[in-house]
């Protein structure tokens, strides 16, 4: 049986790849700040670099994801020497055990590493980041290419489905505003293609069964903005959808700059995989029964 090893189990993709993957994986995880019970689950900060190659080394693991990052997008613009020694360092840290052990590296990158201008995004696009956060994400990209890792590189958007631990992701987030009769301001000039991590989780397993190497774009199908897919959340869910109200982006001050929209073209990952991305109907489909059960 196959180990895998997780990167910040405790997260949204992280968790649920544990969940997902224990029927046919040896399945290992770490977390920081949000403990997580298990007897295969250990506390680890990636920036302790004797720590991270200690644990690798005990574990062994075939393949191991990636998922942690300081991800709040206006921190990491006021933070940025944190965010580069999170986001860079700590993933150069794990890349770098991970090729020496001789285990496939899976690192989650971010549609943002665009800056918007391009109707539709392809692998072979350069990245033009306009965020700090952005710039850490398509470094740490360029560093694993240079450290030769067998590895593949994810971008994705907009994750959305069952919840890890920490803060809410914005569905969860929407729908227990929501049905709390509460008015959320959501903005209708960013778009990206929300991604349901379920579907994230089937390709990123697939991509090391392959032994995939290299970029892949793997979002949703749809590209939405904001407040499009808060009305659609909201229709699906039956709550009231009147209490999403409009708001521009210039509207909320936000610190670092967003791309207004990022439209990610995944028919590489379906080819090689054989696996489609969800549209925004089906991924909440499923989050639905889920949710239900």
């Amino acid at each position: 049986m196959d180990k895998i090893l997780i990167i910040g189990a405790s997260g949204l993709l992280g968790s649920r790849l544990m969940a997902l993957g224990k029927e046919k994986y040896h399945m290992f995880g770490t977390y920081n700040t949000h403990s997580v019970d298990g007897n295969d689950v250990f506390k680890l900060d990636v920036n302790k670099r004797n720590d991270v190659f200690k644990l690798v080394e005990d574990i062994k693991p075939d393949f191991v994801v990636d998922t942690h990052a300081l991800h709040n997008v206006d921190y990491c613009e006021t933070h940025p020497e944190e965010t580069w020694m999170v986001n860079v360092d700590g993933t150069r840290n794990v890349a770098e055990i991970s090729k020496r052990v001789g285990a496939k590296y899976a690192y989650i990158s971010t549609d943002y590493v665009f800056d918007g201008k391009k109707l539709v995004y392809t692998e072979k696009d350069k990245p033009n980041p306009l965020s700090y956060y952005a710039k850490t994400k398509w470094a740490a990209e360029m560093i694993l290419e240079a450290l030769d890792v067998n590895y593949v590189a994810a971008r994705t958007a907009v994750m959305y489905g069952l919840s890890g631990k920490g803060k809410l992701p914005f569905v969860l987030w929407l729908i227990g505003k929501l049905q709390a009769n509460e008015t959320v301001k959501i903005v209708t000039d960013q778009h990206n293609n929300p991604t349901f991590a379920d579907n994230l989780v089937n390709i990123l397993f697939r991509l090391f069964e392959l032994d995939e190497k290299g970029l892949f774009h793997a979002t949703g199908k749809d590209c939405l903005s904001r407040y499009e897919f808060s009305k659609i959340v909201a229709r699906k869910f039956d709550l009231n959808e009147d209490l999403i109200e409009p708001i521009t982006t210039p509207e909320l001050n936000q610190i670092a700059k967003r791309p207004e929209k990022v439209n990610m073209n995944n028919n590489k990952v379906e080819r090689v995989t054989g696996i489609k991305t969800l549209t925004v109907n089906d991924g909440l489909n499923i989050l639905k029964e889920q949710l239900v059960d």
